[in-house]
């Protein structure tokens, strides 16, 4: 039996908001001409309209239920088909006419805030802010809601950012920030005067981190006149391994001119720069940002202070260098002419020493007897 047509189209889809600021429960019921076939097997064919990346999104599924996140903002589109395959279908798989339905947005009328952005600051805690929309009274109250799968339901914002007693933004601790999960975000408007609506915003926050300044550029000067260039990592959360860095190099002739400005990215804390030769001075700085490997995007660091050497430092390093040399050499023959002048004062002292006379003794003392065995042979 082949089952074409629209006996077993679907008819009855349902959708459930939680309230957990975009994520939607699809749910729906098997054909009731299907409900006690046993020859085939059954799947569903789902596809929901994805706004955040503007394109259909297909699941196949055998249960009758599936959860998806929205932009509430936005049109909500959903459509399901059944799917059979088996001795009833003769091995075939068909697939039954869409049943779709469409759900629109809540509130599509009055301005809403406007520039809304996060930073979550090295990966300590995250700010948001927005600005009022552009037909809002300067007294409009706003106020911002938020969920993310660990939580039961949506909590509002736990601390305020105010700017002339209006809110404008909220900071959120670390503890409350889970990565690799949706962070949904509602920020409601109200005023008396005017009709305001509701913003949704749903972040993956590991994309959103912005390491602290570098603080220190060491710069040391090789025999071949080349400069290795390191770098010390501030003390923060984010592992080292989650960093690239973007070195900026200038080089600067005589005068201050300017010769030469280039940048390089790197995933070590060092550098090798080019030979000085024909620059008069060069000056580094470091940022850096999250790599690829740990998040899709970021924010880069502020950039550390200028760290500069110049021609000047090789030639005081080389003065300061020789200098040495040239003392320890000057120290080396102070120290041999003083062992010199000694032994010569130590020869000097010897003939009024015991043993000189000693000495003298037995030479007299030799040549007496050498007298004596003289005249006894005459």
């Amino acid at each position: 039996i082949l089952y074409l047509g629209f006996g077993w189209v679907m008819t009855n889809i349902g959708i459930d908001d939680p309230g957990h600021l975009g994520p939607l429960y699809i749910h729906w019921t098997a054909p009731a001409s299907l409900t006690n076939l046993t020859a085939c097997s059954m799947r569903y064919h789902l596809e929901y309209f994805n706004t955040y990346q503007s394109r259909w999104t297909v699941i196949r599924t055998v249960r009758t239920w599936y959860r998806a996140q929205f932009d509430l903002e936005k049109e909500v589109r959903v459509r399901i088909s059944t799917l059979l395959k088996g001795a009833c279908t003769n091995g075939t798989e068909l697939k039954s006419p869409f049943t779709e339905m469409v759900l629109p947005p809540n509130n599509t009328v009055g301005s809403r805030v406007q520039g809304f952005g996060c930073v979550f600051y090295q990966k300590e805690f995250m700010e948001c802010t927005w600005e009022t929309g552009l037909e809002e009274p300067t007294q409009s109250q706003h106020s911002l809601y938020f969920w993310h799968q660990e939580m039961e339901k949506a909590e509002e914002c736990p601390q305020y950012i105010h700017s002339n007693g209006v809110r404008t933004g909220c900071k959120f601790t670390e503890e409350s920030l889970p990565e690799f999960s949706d962070f949904n975000i509602c920020i409601n408007s109200s005023s008396p005067k005017v009709v305001l609506r509701s913003a949704f915003f749903s972040l993956q926050i590991q994309n959103y981190v912005k390491p602290a300044a570098i603080e220190t550029v060491h710069l040391e000067a090789s025999p071949d006149r080349r400069l290795q260039v390191q770098w010390d990592l501030p003390n923060e959360r984010i592992p080292r391994h989650c960093l690239e860095y973007e070195v900026e190099a200038r080089e600067e002739g005589v005068g201050g001119q300017q010769l030469l400005q280039q940048r390089n990215i790197t995933n070590e804390m060092t550098l090798t720069s080019l030979s000085m030769d024909g620059a008069q001075r060069k000056c580094f700085r470091v940022r850096s940002r999250m790599h690829h490997y740990c998040a899709d995007r970021g924010f880069w660091s502020d950039w550390s202070r200028w760290s500069c050497h110049s021609e000047s430092d090789v030639v005081v390093g080389c003065a300061v260098v020789i200098g040495i040399i040239i003392s320890m050499l000057i120290l080396s023959l102070f120290g041999w002419a003083l062992w010199r002048k000694w032994k010569a004062r130590e020869g000097e002292m010897m003939p009024f020493g015991p043993l000189h006379k000693l000495m003298e003794c037995s030479k007299g003392l030799s040549a007496r007897s050498h007298f004596i065995k003289t005249r006894d042979n005459q």
